[in-house]
């Protein structure tokens, strides 16, 4: 009997994850970062397939059976808005309450504080009487043996009654050096979900969610495009926002982008030489023939304030920095004055010629530094 094999080629398909971040979660991890709910939805691309599996509905209700669910990856992945998503969905796929959030930190600290007091009891109950575990940063006990043997413990609890335990790291347990081998093999015992950050098909799909929570009348395909070139770099989805904010921010009056300038400010961005706001005070100065201690200071004449207008303006367009960085490095002002000189100047360069050709000079400069 012949017996031939057709191998039939699958689409390369995106799909979303849609994110929870209840009270309990802002109360109990007030120091979780922002950044992984840039978008109410997690895009699953390729390189992240594994959490088609967990997040399926056959998984979901179950995830005793795969506990300790390790969530692992570099920084800016999503470990962190996955990780308490999943629990949420959990909870409300079962039922089942009081969820426990916790991170390293925590864990560590209030151990230690347990112990001063000798109240281990209460310690143990708030974790081990939960119906599910979550501790994100577990990496953070690399350097606690007595709280790691306390985790070992409250595993085998959690294990032995059927309780999830959901955490999250930046590597495999076991190659963290400080873990003990009863810890890393505890923790390689259930289910490890590697997060990688997003490749171009997936980029196709976040780029475009991203510029809308931005500005949508962003070019979307050069930007994607661009993304797509600078994915080498091995982009996290903060890094793809801080791209599309250097096109927002270079966006002229006529509501046009100079992809050239933004694809350049994006790789000296990632490379970490881009222009600094020194830089960029230092070539105005310079080129308008003013003093630096006077341009970053309060005085008022017309000339000074011309030239801090147009170096407040490129420090806007050519940096990442927030409004109140510029206005800091600017002689302490605030976010609304910096918004008011940006105006003020982009309103001048619309009349005034020579303005405009010092502001190309610059850009071009600091840029080529």
């Amino acid at each position: 009997m012949n017996i031939s094999l057709v191998i039939v080629d699958q689409p390369i398909v995106t799909s979303t994850i849609p994110l929870e971040r209840p009270a309990s979660v802002r109360r109990h991890l007030p120091l979780a970062s922002n950044l992984g709910w840039m978008l109410p939805e997690y895009i699953v691309g390729p390189e992240n397939e594994t959490l088609r599996y967990l997040f399926g509905d056959s998984s979901l209700g179950h995830l005793e059976q795969l506990s300790p669910i390790v969530f692992y990856g570099d920084k800016e992945v999503g470990k962190t808005a996955l990780s308490i998503t999943l629990a949420v969905s959990w909870a409300r796929s079962t039922s089942l309450r009081p969820l426990c959030f916790t991170n390293g930190k925590s864990f560590v600290a209030d151990f230690s504080a347990a112990v001063e007091i000798d109240d281990l009891d209460s310690f143990r109950s708030r974790h081990r009487a939960c119906k599910l575990l979550l501790i994100d940063d577990l990496e953070d006990l690399a350097q606690a043996p007595a709280s790691q043997i306390e985790l070992v413990a409250t595993l085998d609890v959690m294990a032995e009654q059927s309780r999830p335990v959901i955490v999250t790291l930046n590597r495999l347990p076991s190659t963290i050096t400080g873990f003990s081998s009863a810890l890393s093999s505890r923790l390689s015992g259930g289910f490890s979900v590697p997060l990688l950050k997003p490749r171009p098909i997936t980029l196709e799909k976040l780029v475009p969610a991203l510029v809308q929570t931005i500005d949508s009348k962003l070019p979307t395909g050069p930007l994607v495009e661009l993304c797509v070139r600078l994915s080498a770099k091995n982009l996290s989805v903060p890094d793809v926002h801080k791209v599309i904010l250097l096109a927002a921010q270079n966006k002229n009056a006529a509501g046009e982008v100079d992809m050239h300038v933004v694809g350049l400010l994006a790789q000296q961005l990632f490379s970490g030489t881009g222009p600094t706001l020194p830089s960029i005070a230092k070539v105005v100065a310079r080129k308008m023939q003013v003093r630096l201690v006077e341009m970053r200071g309060a005085t008022r004449q017309a000339n000074i304030v011309r030239a801090r207008g147009l170096a407040i303006l490129l420090s806007r367009k050519l940096t990442s920095s927030s409004l109140q960085k510029i206005g800091e490095f600017f002689g302490g002002r605030d976010h609304s004055t910096v918004i008011h000189a940006c105006r003020k100047t982009e309103k001048l360069l619309d009349s005034d010629s020579e303005l405009a050709n010092l502001m190309q000079e610059v850009q071009a400069e600091v840029l080529q530094a």
